[in-house]
């Protein structure tokens, strides 16, 4: 029997999959799939997300669905020719940029047959089309590769079936710390061969440019999305500074991500308008947003716990509730230690912080189930069965259970700091104060 085509059935893949789905979904603390019934059941369907959070983007996408996703990813990750078998096994091709040289690109000749192959059996194809991941809620401009790709599939099969980019929004609760939050949202498709019939032109170029700037408005939509200049982080800081100030803690029990990320649209589109009509006293706040954010880091302060809940008695509770889970989270630290510890010492070794997430799925994946087997043989060996069962049971929420209650620590000694630090509350309520001072005025 010949060599499996990357689109076809296999054993492995199919029971690697449920593993890996259920470790992308136990990597963060709350994850949110919308939009789902936007994409067509047709045709073929290019999935073209966003690229901030590196191999996640990838594995919160495939975990979003129960069949088969294909993805293209970076050329040079595939140099390593065990990394590329993997890669290979869990359906992942290599995709050369320009920057890699000539003659490397004439090997996206042959990918792009794969992927065309792959998009004519009906198999979703997720290419990312801005070509390299950044941690930031804006957008790089998007590649050609995603549209030539379509084209082409449109060129071999168009006439027999629609071909569609559906345009997909990723949104992290935080880049770089691991078990935050995940939402992904599927927009409204783009049906490209609606689109072709519809142009008089049949220069790929010609038809690229038109393509591109409609995906890139619609995959602006599906996060909060900030204009790409040289404010972009000091905007995104102050959106969240007022999304407390509101009473908004994205990503907390009871709120929705999705409405979490609309409120936030509103808040950074209001931030940018404010940018246009009062450029001066917006750069001026922006500094202040900066020098504010270099001081709460330095603190080790978080800026949620610059709430209005945030209380004497809030705080109380937090430290009641850190006493009672205590004698887990020691439990916890010692049964997820040679996972921690691995994550802790790859980490270290990792100069891309935006692969801090990836690396703690990875560790989870390698290690988990290998230290639920040794567990469970030692404790049905050395304790009756009630109590090993019990043991075994416990060990499996371990490693989520130590990052989170290392996370409420770390909010909970946040809350003390502000609570005893008046200078920093003022300096946050000032910067409130300002903006609101600044939208006043420039609304009448």
């Amino acid at each position: 029997m010949g060599k499996k085509k990357i689109y076809e059935d296999y054993i492995g893949y199919t029971l690697l999959k449920p593993i890996v789905d259920w470790n992308v979904k136990h990597s963060y603390r709350k994850v949110e799939v919308r939009g789902k019934e936007n994409i067509p059941t047709d045709g073929a369907v290019i999935i073209a997300p966003n690229h901030c959070n590196t191999l996640m983007d990838a594995l919160v996408i495939l975990r979003a669905f129960d069949n088969q996703t294909v993805f293209g990813a970076r050329a040079d990750i595939f140099n390593n020719p065990t990394i590329g078998k993997i890669m290979t096994f869990i359906r992942i091709l290599p995709m050369v940029r320009q920057r890699d040289g000539l003659r490397n690109v004439l090997k996206n000749n042959e990918t792009q047959e794969i992927i065309v192959e792959t998009l004519e059996h009906k198999v979703r194809f997720c290419m990312f089309p801005e070509g390299r991941h950044r941690p930031a809620h804006s957008l790089q401009t998007l590649g050609k590769g995603t549209f030539r790709a379509a084209l082409a599939a449109n060129a071999r099969f168009g006439d027999r079936m629609p071909v569609y980019i559906v345009p997909t929004g990723l949104e992290y609760g935080d880049y770089f710390r691991y078990r935050s939050t995940s939402l992904v949202t599927f927009g409204k498709p783009i049906n490209v061969t609606e689109f072709v019939k519809g142009q008089e032109v049949d220069n790929e170029v010609k038809l690229i440019e038109p393509l591109r700037k409609e995906l890139a408005s619609r995959m602006s939509e599906l996060i909060t999305y900030i204009k790409d200049d040289e404010n972009l982080y000091s905007k995104w800081a102050l959106t969240k500074i007022l999304s407390v100030s509101e009473g908004r803690m994205y990503g907390n029990f009871g709120t929705g991500l999705y409405e979490g990320m609309l409120e936030n649209r509103k808040t950074a589109a209001a931030i940018e308008a404010l940018s246009e009509t009062a450029p001066e006293a917006m750069e001026k706040l922006l500094e202040k947003v900066e020098a504010f954010e270099k001081k709460r880091r330095k603190k080790g302060i978080s800026v949620y716990s610059f709430s209005r809940k945030n209380s004497v008695l809030k705080a109380a509770g937090k430290a009641f509730a850190a006493v009672i889970g205590l004698p887990y989270y020691i439990f916890s630290a010692i049964a997820s230690a040679p996972m921690w510890l691995t994550y802790n010492l790859l980490r270290c070794k990792t100069r891309d912080r935006a692969f801090h997430n990836t690396v703690g799925f990875g560790v989870k994946l390698a290690l988990g189930i290998l230290l639920f087997i040794i567990y469970a043989a030692l404790s049905f060996s050395l304790m009756p069965w009630p109590y090993a069962l019990a043991v075994t049971l416990l060990t499996i929420p371990s490693y989520s259970f130590f990052f989170d209650y290392n996370e409420g620590m770390r909010r909970f000694i946040s809350d003390i700091k502000v609570l005893t630090d008046k200078k920093i509350r003022n300096f946050y309520k000032d910067i409130v104060k300002e903006f609101q001072k600044i939208q006043k005025f420039n609304q009448n």
